[in-house]
């Protein structure tokens, strides 16, 4: 036996954890590493990697299209873990991109992803309703494939009633599709061991209904999935433990054990009014998440609800991360979120790029310096709970400021108070005056906390 084949049998166990980018730069080390990445059992045909040949696009794709044919005559390893395919406008090399997949069959993988969308699509081709045909059929012969444990398709058409043979998956991506509800729960029974479920830019003309008592799902990541005519999520899942939504705003009915963490991002919409500050308020209520991140959405509309009768919800909520551009009309959603977590114990401020909702009625009166007026509200959790706070993005803006300072006035047993400089203000000093400057804002407060220790820093 060659004396290197074992160490180079380690060296590609090792390299098929690398991302298939990373493995090819191994080849400039030496001689000895320059085919080593050959040998990796992680393999992604991107069309993307090919976009420095030049700006004709067929020069791109033609490059793009030898490297895969030579690549699948040349590999020698018996065994493969994982392919990704991503390529737009399929239709020019249907066949190779068969010959592919069937490839990665062959060689027994069981991670198998597939992206055949434009990455020219977004945001308004869903809203707008034109919604993009699949570019590419699954073949026939992928459905007979059982050791599948990881499947990832966007823009790829599907028979879920053929699915019947996946029984050891464990993660599934949709993406770019039409999932009618009935294709869904078809899905979630043909995949008995299935973890981790994402859809992504997908829609339908009804609802999205994740329902089982025996579902091992433990991960749900639901990203801009627009339904047309009746907005309504029902999830039953009592193994859920991290929950993901953005999109618009629907109807919820939840059930879900102990959430570790959820998300919530409603990006698209843009109005709101008392009938969504309900519903959002309904949504909290089913929550019974550890960790809770909101956007600028919630914190603008959520206090419009009228269904608490002025009584906040009560959350068990330990770990909250805001979304804010920390504006005006967003004051009175952190003091609702502040007054429902009586037990966080960590805070997170997000600061994002300004988006104003239309609410209905307009927006708020002036409520001037909220946050450093005498008569500013006590919260349980500042006084008692609440032991980290950190400000990511600051950018020295008025409430910024004063919710910083009420922070180390008010905060009894806080002990970490991180600040990092936003982009806007490290463009226009240098590192060192930006940290004095923040520093210089905050200095001769009265600390309410004798453990807190405040650290400025710029990424």
């Amino acid at each position: 036996m060659d004396p290197d084949t074992p160490r180079q049998v380690l060296l590609i166990i090792i390299m098929s954890y690398l991302a298939f980018r990373d493995a090819a730069r191994t080849s400039v080390l030496s001689r000895y590493w320059q085919n080593m990445w050959r040998g990796t059992r992680n393999i992604e045909f991107n069309e993307r990697f090919f976009s420095y040949i030049g700006d004709d696009e067929d020069d791109r794709r033609g490059a793009f299209v030898t490297f895969v044919q030579n690549w699948i005559a040349h590999y020698e390893p018996s065994s493969l873990d994982k392919l990704s395919i991503l390529v737009h406008r399929p239709v020019d090399f249907l066949l190779l991109m068969e010959e592919s997949i069937e490839f990665a069959i062959r060689h027994g993988v069981k991670v198998l992803g597939l992206d055949f969308s434009d990455p020219a699509w977004g945001d308004e081709v869903l809203k707008l309703g034109n919604n993009p045909e699949p570019a590419f059929v699954l073949p026939p012969f992928v459905y007979a494939h059982e050791v599948l444990e990881s499947l990832s398709l966007f823009s790829c058409n599907f028979n879920p009633a053929a699915m019947i043979n996946f029984n050891l998956l464990k993660q599934l991506t949709l993406g770019w599709i039409e999932l009618p509800l009935p294709s869904l729960s078809m899905l979630l029974q043909n995949f008995p061991l299935l973890e981790s479920l994402s859809l992504k830019n997908c829609w339908n003309t009804g609802g999205l209904q994740i329902v089982g008592q025996d579902l091992r799902l433990r991960s749900l990541d639901v990203d801009k999935f627009v339904m047309y005519e009746n907005p309504w999520i029902e999830i039953v899942a009592p193994n859920l433990k991290h929950l993901k939504y953005s999109g618009t705003m629907v109807v919820f009915d939840i059930s879900a054990g102990e959430l570790e963490d959820a998300c919530f991002e409603f990006g698209l919409e843009i109005e709101g009014d008392a009938a969504m500050g309900d519903r959002l308020y309904q949504l909290l209520h089913q929550l019974p998440a550890k960790i809770l991140t909101v956007c600028t959405y919630m914190l603008q509309v959520l206090p419009l609800e009228l269904g608490s009768d002025g009584v906040a919800p009560m959350l068990g909520v330990g770990k909250l991360t805001l979304r804010t551009a920390m504006l005006t009309c967003e004051q009175r959603g952190l003091q609702y979120l502040l007054c429902s977590c009586p037990f966080l114990q960590a805070l997170i401020i997000q600061i994002v790029p300004e988006r104003i909702v239309d609410l209905d009625g307009g927006e708020p009166d002036e409520d001037g310096d909220i946050w450093t007026r005498p008569n500013a509200p006590d919260f349980y959790c500042v006084k008692e709970t609440l032991k980290a706070v950190q400000v990511r993005g600051y950018r020295g803006t008025r409430h910024e400021v004063g919710f910083v300072k009420y922070l180390i006035c008010r905060a009894r047993v806080i002990q970490k108070l991180h600040i990092q400089i936003g982009n806007e203000l490290q463009n226009q000093r240098s590192m060192a005056e930006n940290r004095e400057l923040v520093a210089q804002t905050f200095r001769g407060l009265r600390k309410a906390s004798s453990n807190l220790r405040l650290s400025i820093f710029a990424r």
